[in-house]
């Protein structure tokens, strides 16, 4: 019996597990690409994804995306905006490659974080040196 209630409850852990590292990615890359302001305006097309954002206390989300800091783009394709993007899957990331910043995503149980080079140049971002690994020329 308690083996059978242990295999019900893991997956609810692995599940907070992943929620909590989520939020400490979102935190350290926000903060980075937004070192000198205090509060980040984030509008995304994702409940999920707000729901898990308006945990963070630097964060305010927005309705409007013209009131936005930066867009984070879980599914919405042909979102026409000078916004900063950011994409929450490989997908969405390959679909704005010309105008997203950056991508994280998880892949087979792994959090995936992936800037672009040249829209970081682009939008005049940079990064600390901790992110080089994460930065490429091109997907």
């Amino acid at each position: 019996m308690k083996r059978i209630v242990f295999l019900l409850i893991l997956p609810l852990f692995l599940l907070a597990s992943n929620i909590n590292y989520e939020l400490k990615i979102y935190d350290a890359l926000l903060s980075n690409i937004f070192p000198n302001k205090k509060s980040i305006y984030v509008w995304s097309d994702s409940k999920k994804r707000e729901k898990i954002l308006s945990k963070l206390k630097d964060i305010k989300l927005v309705s409007n995306q013209n009131n936005a800091d930066i867009l984070i783009i879980n599914n919405t394709k042909n979102i026409i905006s000078n916004k900063l993007k950011f994409a929450t899957s490989y997908k969405m990331l390959k679909y704005y490659k010309n105008d997203a910043i950056g991508g994280f995503y998880w892949k087979k149980g792994r959090p995936n974080i992936l800037f672009l080079k040249q829209n970081l140049i682009k939008h005049d971002i940079s990064l600390p040196n901790s992110f080089n690994d994460y930065i490429e020329d091109s997907l």
